[in-house]
């Protein structure tokens, strides 16, 4: 795609911002329309105005007088109607136009690959969602539409004015129209420089707040609240100066039209006077014409710069959205089969890395059967929640294959997929809603079998002790629970779709000793008649796991029950007897 950021104007990118516009062609036809009858109505008035003055009142003719009036307050009133009636359609029609594209734009960030999300800032994201597509509907509203209504209105008045009126007094009072275009140019050339930091200051502010927002706690816990201020006055300043070198520019354009438009009246007047001052043929009411065209003229022409600005950083908001739109790479591998799972897994010499020669798996094989609990141990940085995240079909593995039910991962359906399994991550997030919203996830599940659900897992209580029970709003990632009650209820959302695989992915490591015992409870229960993959740091807690991996720099090194693993007395019994003295 080129760079609508330089001097030339991408027609091709602007066609196809105007290919959306397509399912409102009827909205689109209207409001072109209705720029054209309004540049055709508002030319009609001086001439009307130079009737009244010379065909009526110079000549004392009150019928006429009369009859002119009504003519121009019907006019007044048509355009005040048509010009209503076309900032209502285009601003509609603009509106349309970015619905359209910002749920097209969030329907593909929701089927990206979650490596995207790890290289682009959140608040970059945010920017391009929000307010770079409200950007796109200024093209329509205050951009094409109104450029050709302009465009229409100054080509229908140049014609008016020569056409009726005297030629050299429209020339005399149009001789400033060559500087006019020489300070627009520089106006258009300066100001989208201007507007273009503006954007990218606006990015970069959104993403600094956004992630400083996020991350208060730590801030806060080591002491940077002075430090991260200074960045932040740092960005506050560039965007201050970005927006202040913009109106340094609307600042002197402006006083230099209405110089402009002060000069042309003046030289009209000048002609016009002397001409009717010496016998010629310019009158009165000719005159006065003249200076209400001026005024109707020099306001689309002083608007034009600004439109075509507004419609540049349309284009160059319509370019980063529309990469995104267009970036099919980034989009998840997903297969076309679609299988009802039994829950057999497994791992044959899988091999990935998420930077370049920087492996994190290397050739790791395992097998869970139906039905059974596989927990994978290890150091920091072994690959086990690596392991999770290939499983999930999140990351594309390099090499080797994963199969479930005998069916390599790469040619199954990964939405369809991720339906019939349930994970439980060890930071739990929960929206900023109700419990029940939480738990059932948008699936028809009735209160009833939350309740139930919640029985059988053991955490019934802990659900009637909220305040509001299923209605209690947990606030922004839950930030109102402690960390194992955030857990319990993560436990009972896997629990209630009746997952055929559960995976656990570091989901004990936070637990606190008031929930300890209910989350043990939990755990049987969730485990039970289905295939579960558990990572965790606290072997007590996957003793009773069916087989147990110990991985180490990314490579499976022992396999077996727990009993067997001890009676090794290899790696895993030196981790187990680590953590057995530390417990004492």
């Amino acid at each position: 795609m080129s760079n609508v950021s330089g001097n030339a104007f991408d027609f091709k990118l602007f066609l196809k911002v105007l290919g959306y516009a397509k399912p409102y062609r009827v909205l689109f036809i209207s409001s072109v329309v209705l720029t054209i009858s309004l540049g055709a109505i508002g030319t009609a008035r001086p001439i009307l105005t130079r009737q009244v003055i010379d065909d009526a009142i110079l000549r004392n003719d009150p019928e006429l007088l009369v009859n002119l009036m009504l003519w121009l307050i019907g006019l007044l009133l048509i355009e005040s109607i048509g010009s209503f009636a076309f900032m209502y359609a285009a601003n509609w029609l603009g509106q349309s136009i970015i619905k359209d594209i910002r749920i097209e734009l969030y329907n593909k960030l929701q089927n990206f690959r979650l490596g995207f999300y790890d290289r682009s800032p959140v608040g970059q994201l945010v920017t391009r969602v929000v307010s770079d597509i409200e950007t796109i509907a200024q093209v329509f509203s205050e951009g094409i539409l109104v450029i050709f209504g302009d465009l229409f209105r100054i080509a229908v008045m140049l014609f008016a004015m020569f056409f009726f009126f005297n030629p050299m007094l429209v020339l005399i009072s149009l001789s400033v129209i060559p500087v006019l275009f020489i300070a627009t140019r520089w106006f258009q050339r300066g100001i989208k420089g201007a507007f273009q930091a503006v954007r990218n200051e606006v990015s970069n502010l959104n993403t600094f707040v956004q992630e400083h927002l996020g991350g208060m706690a730590i801030v806060q816990a080591f002491g940077r609240e002075a430090q991260e201020m200074g960045k932040f006055e740092t960005i506050n300043a560039r965007h201050r100066d970005a927006n202040i070198k913009s109106i340094f520019y609307y600042a002197l354009f402006f006083p230099i039209i209405e110089v402009l438009s002060a000069i042309s009246i003046g030289l009209g007047v000048w002609y016009g006077g002397m001409n009717a001052a010496q016998g010629g043929d310019v009158t009165v009411g000719e005159l006065t014409a003249i200076i209400i065209f001026i005024g109707m003229l020099f306001r689309p022409l002083r608007q034009l710069a600004d439109r075509f600005n507004t419609l540049q950083m349309g284009m160059v908001a319509s370019e980063r959205v529309l990469k995104l739109l267009d970036s099919d790479h980034e989009l998840e591998p997903k297969g076309q089969r679609q299988i009802d799972l039994e829950g057999t897994i497994s791992l044959e010499n899988v091999a990935f890395q998420y930077i370049p020669n920087e492996p994190i798996l290397k050739g790791v094989s395992f097998e869970a059967a139906k039905g059974e609990t596989v927990a994978i141990v290890g150091a920091t940085g072994a690959g086990k929640s690596t392991i999770i995240s290939v499983l999930m079909g999140f990351y594309p593995y390099e090499s080797g294959d994963v199969k479930i039910d005998g069916c390599s991962l790469k040619e199954l359906d990964t939405h369809y997929l991720r339906t019939q399994m349930a994970l439980v991550l060890q930071d739990v997030f929960l929206f900023s809603d109700t419990v029940r919203s939480n738990i059932v996830m948008g699936n028809n599940i009735s209160d009833q079998e939350i309740w139930a659900a919640a029985e059988r897992i053991g955490i019934k209580s802990f659900l009637e002790e909220l305040p509001d029970g299923l209605d209690y709003n947990v606030r922004e990632r839950g930030g109102v629970l402690s960390a194992g009650q955030r857990q319990l209820l993560a436990f009972l959302r896997a629990y209630i779709t009746d997952p055929k695989v559960l995976i656990l992915d570091e989901a004990t490591s936070s637990i606190d000793s008031h929930t300890e015992e209910l989350i043990q409870n939990a755990l049987i229960a969730l485990t039970q008649d289905r295939t579960s993959i558990i990572i965790a740091h606290r072997l007590s807690t996957i003793q009773h796991a069916d087989k147990i991996i110990l991985l180490d720099q990314g490579k499976v090194i022992e396999e077996g029950n727990h009993a067997e693993l001890l009676e090794k007395q290899g790696a895993y019994f030196n981790l187990y007897e680590k953590q057995f003295t530390a417990a004492e």
